[in-house]
């Protein structure tokens, strides 16, 4: 019996090392990635955000990205995006995305490192409409 319960806590503490090893290392490295959104771009300049993710850089250098592949405004049209720290408002200047454009990647300001950011969006023109958008984005590049 105290055999099994030796056993038991050795499994224990194994499975906590390599839980918390795995969360280090998944979380060491960042990557290219493509996060996906969709959002309901709101009439009269109103934003919208996506989910925070965590950006740890600490080298404005290091570049986050958007793209604008679908816009129930038409073809080929922009919507003006940002990264955003909630409780602090913007922390990246914004960007114009032409739809179908592909990826545009720009800095973010120093406020956005090592910490949650998420993706703001609206429409860069004064419109009553509104209409959805979707996309990927990615906090930081490499």
């Amino acid at each position: 019996m105290k055999k099994m319960r030796k056993n038991a806590i050795k499994l224990t503490a194994a499975l906590v090392l390599g839980v918390s090893l795995f969360g280090v290392a998944n979380s060491t490295f960042a990557s290219d990635d493509k996060h996906g959104y969709s959002f309901t771009i709101k009439a009269a300049h109103a934003n919208n955000y996506s989910g925070e993710r965590y950006r740890q850089t600490k080298n404005t250098n290091n570049k986050w990205k958007v793209a604008l592949q679908t816009s129930g405004e038409g073809k080929g049209t922009i919507t003006t995006f940002w990264l955003d720290k909630a409780g602090t408002g913007r922390v990246s200047n914004t960007v114009n995305a032409k739809q179908g454009a592909g990826a545009y990647y720009r800095e973010a300001f120093a406020a956005a490192n090592q910490s949650y950011v998420r993706l703001g969006a609206e429409n860069n023109n004064y419109s009553n409409n509104t209409y959805t958008a979707t996309g990927y984005w990615d906090e930081e590049t490499n």
